[in-house]
Order: structure tokens, then sequence, then C-alpha cells
């Protein structure tokens, strides 16, 4: 999978003058999707396997019921978790999505969904910084080949 950027500044005039953000798709569902199994495999670079099961095959004659979102919110959750225990001190303000906010879907809760997704990312690519700096400043004796003559 390859990384889609989210799209997390819907707002009620898209619905209101019917634009493309307006409305949630196919292609929006499989970008969500998509993002949430390209996070898993960063997080896999870092021997944490979360088990996120996601569905990037959406078509325009699958529609998407209460269920679908509360999983896609479950595994956001998920990658949430394991980032916060493989690294404490990297500090996102993510939100909090209750049951409640897919009984009635807005705009407002799937920007919710995509800003976490966007957190993720950038929490997930501070790691990989993190991670490469500390390999240097925890001792670790590098040995370069020699050269023999």
């Amino acid at each position: 999978m390859t990384w889609i950027a989210p799209i997390t500044d819907r707002t009620q005039a898209d619905i209101t003058n019917r634009t493309a953000r307006g409305f949630l798709n196919a292609a929006d569902l499989n970008r969500i999707e998509g993002n949430i199994v390209w996070l898993t495999n960063q997080l896999a670079r870092f021997n944490y396997f979360a088990d996120t099961p996601s569905t990037t095959t959406w078509h325009m004659v699958n529609v998407p019921v209460i269920s679908d979102f509360v999983r896609i919110r479950n595994n956001i959750n998920t990658l949430i978790a394991y980032t916060q225990m493989a690294r404490p001190d990297i500090r996102a303000s993510f939100h909090t999505i209750g049951d409640g906010a897919f009984t009635q879907l807005n705009f407002t809760t799937v920007n919710m969904l995509e800003t976490n997704i966007y957190l993720l990312r950038q929490v997930i690519d501070r790691m990989s910084i993190i991670y490469r700096q500390a390999s240097f400043e925890s001792g670790q004796q590098l040995f370069l080949p020699q050269r023999r003559v």
C-alpha cells in the first residue's frame, strides 16, 4: 500500500454545496483503510505487529455500515496504543471517538478519523528518526570493514 494524504478539512459548506468532499465514497474508504495498512506496515518495521483487519477493496456498490466505521476506529486506536507503547515520550493530540459517533456519521467524525491517521504518520515518522539517532547515542560500537593489503 502507498500513503495517500488524508483529508482532514471537510466543512458543512462541502455538504451544502455538494462538493466532492461532501460525500464519503469508496475512494475515501480505500484511502482511509489503505493508510491504516500502510501505518501497520511501518510499525512492523520496529517489531510492533498490530492486528488491524482492513478492507481496501471498497467499490461504489458497497455500502459501509456502523460496524465498518467501528472497525476503522478500533484499528486506529490499536495503532495509537502501539505507538504510545513504543515511544511514550512522543505526544500527539489524538481525538477520542465514541461508538455513538457512528450512528449518524458526519463530516466532523470523518475529519477526526483522518486527523488521527495523519497524527499517527507523524509519530511513526518521528520514531524512525529517534530510533536511528538512539542507535548511535546508545554507545553501540560500529565496526567498519578493514581493508587488508
